[in-house]
């Protein structure tokens, strides 16, 4: 009974996703699911689930089974649970789910879910996803722990189960850096509260068919061709992102690293006025002979990024599987 406390106690104060929505679910004895946020704990006695803004306390004996939202795998911040068992083995990644007084599982980063009973556990630690992030950015969160003697604010950062000689007690983690220790038998109530300090940072993605000026969504531009293989957008209509200006800052255009956008160049536009109305204008001998040179070329997951050094004006990427144009202003 001691271990079942202990270890819905780390569960419930230390679900830390960096997600920018957090949710709970309860699975209740009865079948039913619901789904919100853990607020409050009474070790052994109940819970405080908010749903809605409503808030319902839950008995402990009505809980079948606590799970959580997993953490998305563009996320660059977070927490890793990391499990260390009486037989020395160590599992790290994320608790996705807890059997309340049985098992709890753990999704290692690879997908692989381990399930482990709770007496097998000797302890439970966190460790931040970003060395270059303080804890505290990383956890939307904090843990608030209440013992008659006291009341202790910080991050959950190690739980341990004790031994016949030793009492299971937590560690909290304060802003400072500072750990206290707290011993579980003595704890009346845990809160979780939101984190201010938190500042999740997430893989940027480029989507289908998607591309971006300087993280600016460009849509496509409809041109007209003429006979002398000249492409025309028309000023009046056209809806392009503008990006200021800096010669410290390049022009960067982010695009999905597929055979279709590897073949895409930029050219500069001119501006032409025709005496009715104003066309950006540009032509296959740009496409072909001239165009701009990115000077620096990377690729991560599956997102190609080329860095162009440019002037003010109107650029155009073209992409010639299907004809596509995206336009930019700089200026």
């Amino acid at each position: 009974m001691r271990k079942f406390m202990m270890l819905l106690l780390w569960l419930v104060a230390s679900t830390a996703m960096a997600q920018s929505k957090v949710y709970d679910k309860l699975i209740l004895m009865d079948g039913s699911m619901v789904e919100g946020r853990i607020t409050v704990q009474h070790p052994g006695k109940d819970l405080v689930f908010v749903q809605e803004e409503q808030e319902t306390v839950y008995p402990m004996e009505d809980i079948l089974a606590i799970e959580r939202s997993q953490r998305s795998n563009d996320d660059l911040s977070g927490i890793d649970d990391v499990i260390e068992t009486r037989g020395g083995k160590i599992y790290k990644g994320q608790i996705v789910k807890q059997l309340l007084g049985k098992s709890v599982y753990l999704r290692e980063d690879h997908g692989v879910v381990q399930i482990i009973k709770n007496e097998e556990i000797a302890c439970q630690k966190k460790e931040k996803l970003n060395q270059e992030q303080s804890l505290f950015e990383q956890t939307p969160f904090l843990d608030v722990v209440i013992t008659p003697d006291g009341t202790w604010q910080g991050v959950i950062v190690l739980q341990d189960y004790g031994s016949d000689e030793e009492a299971s007690f937590l560690c909290v983690e304060d802003s400072d850096g500072q750990q206290q220790k707290v011993e579980i038998a003595a704890i009346t109530e845990m809160q979780r509260i939101p984190n201010d300090s938190y500042a999740p940072i997430k893989e940027f993605v480029v989507g289908d068919d998607e591309v971006f000026f300087n993280r600016n969504l460009a849509m496509a531009a409809k041109y007209t061709n003429d006979k002398n293989t000249d492409f025309r957008i028309k000023r009046e209509t056209l809806q392009a992102p503008v990006i200021t200006f800096s010669p410290e800052e390049p022009l960067v255009i982010e695009v999905q690293d597929v055979a279709d956008y590897q073949q895409g160049a930029l050219v500069r536009a001119t501006v032409q006025d025709t005496g009715k109305k104003e066309a950006l204008v540009f032509s296959y001998q740009d496409l072909v002979i001239s165009p701009i040179k990115p000077v620096l070329t990377t690729t991560v997951k599956n997102t190609l990024r080329r860095e162009y050094q440019v002037l003010p004006g109107y650029y155009v990427f073209f992409v010639p599987q299907g004809k596509k144009v995206y336009v930019c202003e700089v200026k």
